[in-house]
């Protein structure tokens, strides 16, 4: 019966040790291998919105996107048309369409009125074509009420773009 007990927790420690050594390289293969052609990852973007009736331009802003593993992401605007602390930041979900095109939707709460926007929810979708360490953007997104119905007239904004990857600071010892 000890046999069987020591051979048990053999096996278990190997399997445990083997499984951290996967990961350990396994994680570092799979960092390496997003950035030809992957989304994922984190991304300096800078958009050039525009009003999708009218095509007039709205001013330009920078945007930072996180794309995690398993499809959802986080995003965090710098628009100076938003009041500070009026848009919380977006989540939402993302996934890849074929070759290096995806795409993602995600919504972010207008928590107060102003002049430009009202209190609601901004839902935004958008393409992606990924190119190395480079990204380009067709973007669309609509304002709903509190309700999620969307304001009528309707309140659109289309957009083009362009990103980077945000790399990892190295050290250069």
């Amino acid at each position: 019966m000890n046999s069987k007990l020591r051979r048990a927790s053999s096996v278990v420690v190997v399997l445990v040790l083997v499984g951290a050594l996967v990961q350990a390289f396994g994680g570092d293969a799979a960092a390496r291998s997003n950035r030809e052609g992957r989304l994922q990852g984190t991304w300096r973007v800078q958009l050039n919105p525009r009003n999708c009736q009218t095509g007039a331009p709205i001013p330009s802003f920078a945007v930072l996107l996180s794309f995690a593993r398993g499809g959802t992401l986080t995003e965090v605007m710098n628009a100076q048309v938003l009041l500070p602390g009026q848009r919380t930041t977006g989540l939402g979900v993302w996934s890849h369409t074929h070759d290096n095109a995806y795409k993602a939707v995600w919504d972010a709460f207008i928590l107060f009125d102003s002049p430009v926007f009202k209190r609601g929810v901004q839902r935004l979708m958008w393409d992606f074509e990924v190119d190395g360490d480079q990204i380009t953007i067709a973007a669309t997104s609509q304002f709903l009420d509190p309700d999620g119905n969307p304001f009528i007239p309707p309140i659109n904004t289309c957009a083009s773009g362009t990103g980077t990857r945000f790399e990892d600071v190295e050290d250069e010892d």
